[in-house]
């Protein structure tokens, strides 16, 4: 019976982060109640306030199970650049993750909704602070693994680490906001080919 009762409480839990997500991508965040999520979910609001403080709380959820999972993977394999040919690794390491963004529909989504809650405040909020620090989590594997290849010559090591590392982050994130916000625009279908060119000027600069 516990059993069935954890599993339960899961297939509750993933079903309302399903919902929020659907009304979230129709009508934005800051349209959407507590309620709505539940009414969407066709549970009563006890079993969102059960999972879900706050709508912060079910953001925060979206980005543990989709793009947090995403990324540790992507942490996690800039960690281990291999001895042959770390830079052809990183690069392909950099297209997946984009790939991933630009193509898996769950992802892609939670990455839309995360990107609409940005605020620029002087005060920064829970919710700003749990995603600034992902984000320089990220940032950090970007500089270690740069600073790795500039070592060996992979990536001109006459050039400043943070240099480097700055130029790569507000491109690439820059190639990922762009998709997501203006996806007519083709991004989507160039990516590889303007890592490549960036890489190629970090390489030979």
């Amino acid at each position: 019976m516990a059993r069935r009762t954890k599993e339960d409480t899961e297939k509750t839990y993933h079903a309302l982060l399903d919902a929020a997500t659907a009304i979230f991508i129709e009508q934005g965040v800051s349209n959407t109640t507590l309620n709505e999520i539940a009414k969407a979910a066709g549970m009563t609001r006890g079993a969102v306030y059960w999972h879900f403080e706050n709508k912060d709380a079910v953001i925060k959820a979206l980005w543990e199970h989709n793009a947090g999972v995403e990324t540790g993977k992507f942490i996690a394999a800039l960690s281990k650049l291999p001895t042959e040919e770390p830079l052809n690794y990183f690069t392909s390491q950099l297209k997946m993750i984009l790939k991933r963004a630009f193509t898996d529909p769950k992802l892609n989504q939670s990455m839309r909704i995360i990107n609409s809650c940005k605020e620029f405040t002087e005060r920064e909020s829970e919710l700003q602070l749990f995603l600034r620090r992902r984000r320089e989590s990220i940032y950090d594997a970007f500089y270690t693994a740069i600073a790795s290849l500039q070592k060996i010559g992979a990536i001109n090591p006459n050039l400043e680490t943070g240099f480097v590392t700055n130029g790569l982050w507000v491109y690439i994130t820059g190639l990922l906001e762009t998709q997501l916000e203006m996806e007519k625009i083709g991004i989507g279908s160039q990516y590889e080919d303007h890592i490549d060119l960036l890489i190629k000027a970090f390489k030979q600069a």
